[in-house]
């Protein structure tokens, strides 16, 4: 049996809801307050929330976070009154399920729930943060991708436009084959197009086909993009960089469902699921009059917003172990695991590139791994650099570091170690030659601070970012 928590002060609202969800066979929780709603889900309720905005104690928009980072295999939906629309699309954005509208509850009160009911991952209060694939090819298990799943599930079965929103690097062109091999149009084509990386006199010719004798050069007839994805999806990648000529071209597509190839008088008929996807701010664009906004509108149907890798760091461990698998399947290598260092430093950088740059690393150190097992000495250097910087910049704006663990900044006891390791490789010249070990990189740092120190081993302890005692073991050689 399904469950639904209820969560709205007002006591009549609270109840008819309640009733009717129970008349409609689920398991209902009531709460009037956020902090009631907490202690049901700290208590392991599994099932579908319904929130309140209004609430006594907290507003609804502050509490959904919460609920996503506690549980979030429990979708939520947003309970709206008069006045709170623009509220709840806020909350769409930070991954509600959905919202209703209480003018509407009679009619799409027990569909809506019974959608989101179908999400649940079905582990009832086990406290497993769910399956590591949450679709084929995505692998995330932090409440910023199972919200992103969450709304995935809605586009699946749609029909609609989808603009996939985020970074460079974060995915887009995973999540469209995701949307497309999940849908009603998984046994057609999936054909992608990179706005971007096409001239815009021959985006035209590559979107719509052209016919013999259309431009110079058009040796014969050929099929554009529209064409070859008929009966599936094609996926329009930066979407934001067409021209405008272009997008008015598009745009009547999309307003008539037809089109000609370039030099043609023949009619045909679009019949594609258009899913665009970009890393610009679109309605910015829009504002610009770079973007125009009927296009924006027939496009932004429904959005998915990606989260920057950043945003999502819960997932960085388990994209690690991925990756590595995936590479050294690809390139024949046994590799066994990472080294603890290695996986830390990884997981205390920022990875501006994403997910695209963190696979780039990985598949690197795979290459150059001496072993089964990557260390720090195996990952790119230009990486090293850039962490380097990264932690410079970050000891500026930081109080002074303290020992690991005690509420310093990821990653930032390893700056040091992490410079000592490219001035090391910097000095043996390169792969081909014998490389420390991570040990004796170690050591050799421990000696600089010592010796800038002036052998006062407090100062020597500060200076490294480890305390006095780590220090000592270190120098005894027992850590």
């Amino acid at each position: 049996m399904s469950s639904v928590l209820v969560v709205d002060d007002d006591a009549t609202t609270r109840l008819l809801v309640g009733r009717r969800l129970e008349a409609a066979g689920f398991e209902v929780a009531l709460a009037s307050t956020g902090a009631q709603a907490l202690e049901v889900v700290r208590e392991g309720f599994n099932g579908v929330i319904v929130l309140d905005l209004m609430l006594p104690d907290r507003d609804g928009r502050q509490l959904l976070p919460i609920l996503r980072e506690r549980c979030p295999d429990n979708p939520v939906i947003i309970l709206t009154g008069h006045g709170t629309a623009d509220a709840a699309l806020d909350s769409l954005r930070e991954g509600a399920f959905d919202f209703l509208d209480k003018a509407t509850l009679a009619e799409r009160l027990l569909p809506t729930v019974k959608r989101a009911s179908e999400t649940t991952s079905g582990a009832q209060g086990s406290g497993e943060a769910g399956p590591d694939l949450i679709l084929e090819g995505i692998v995330a298990r932090s409440p910023e991708m199972r919200a992103v799943s969450r709304s995935l599930q809605n586009a699946l079965n749609s029909r609609v436009p989808v603009m996939i929103r985020g970074e460079s690097g974060t995915g887009k062109e995973l999540i469209a084959k995701a949307i497309h091999d999940h849908g009603p149009r998984r046994d057609g084509p999936f054909v992608a197009i990179n706005c971007a990386a096409i001239p815009e006199s021959l985006l035209e010719a590559e979107l719509f086909g052209h016919e013999r004798g259309a431009f110079t050069g058009a040796v014969g007839r050929k099929r554009g993009r529209f064409e070859l994805a008929r009966g599936g999806t094609l996926m329009l990648d930066e979407i934001g960089e067409m021209e405008p000529r272009i997008q008015a071209k598009l745009l009547r597509v999309l307003q008539n469902g037809e089109f000609q190839r370039l030099g043609g008088t023949e009619t045909l008929i679009a019949d594609v699921r258009i899913i665009s996807a970009t890393h610009r701010d679109l309605e910015a664009e829009v504002e610009a009059g770079r973007f125009r906004e009927d296009l924006y509108y027939r496009m932004a149907v429904f959005s998915i917003h990606l989260p920057a890798l950043r945003e999502r760091t819960g997932d960085i461990a388990l994209l690690v172990d991925h990756f590595l698998q995936d590479s050294a399947r690809r390139e024949g290598r046994v590799i066994e695991g990472i080294d603890p260092l290695a996986r830390e430093l990884l997981e205390s950088y920022s990875f501006p590139g994403n997910v695209r740059e963190l696979q780039n690393v990985l598949a690197y150190a795979v290459v150059s791994a001496r072993g089964p097992t990557v260390s720090v000495s195996d990952l790119p250097v230009a990486f090293l650099r850039a962490v380097t910087m990264e932690r410079h910049r970050a000891v500026r704006v930081d109080q002074p570091p303290v020992e690991l663990g005690t509420g310093m900044a990821p990653g930032a006891a390893l700056a040091p170690l992490v410079e000592a390791a490219l001035e090391v490789a910097t000095e043996v010249g390169g792969a081909d030659e014998v490389f420390p070990t991570l040990a004796e990189v170690e050591g050799r740092h421990i000696a600089q601070a010592l010796e800038r120190a002036e052998g006062n081993k407090a100062r020597a302890a500060r200076m490294l970012g480890i305390s006095r005692a780590t220090l000592y073991r270190k120098l005894a050689g027992d850590a």
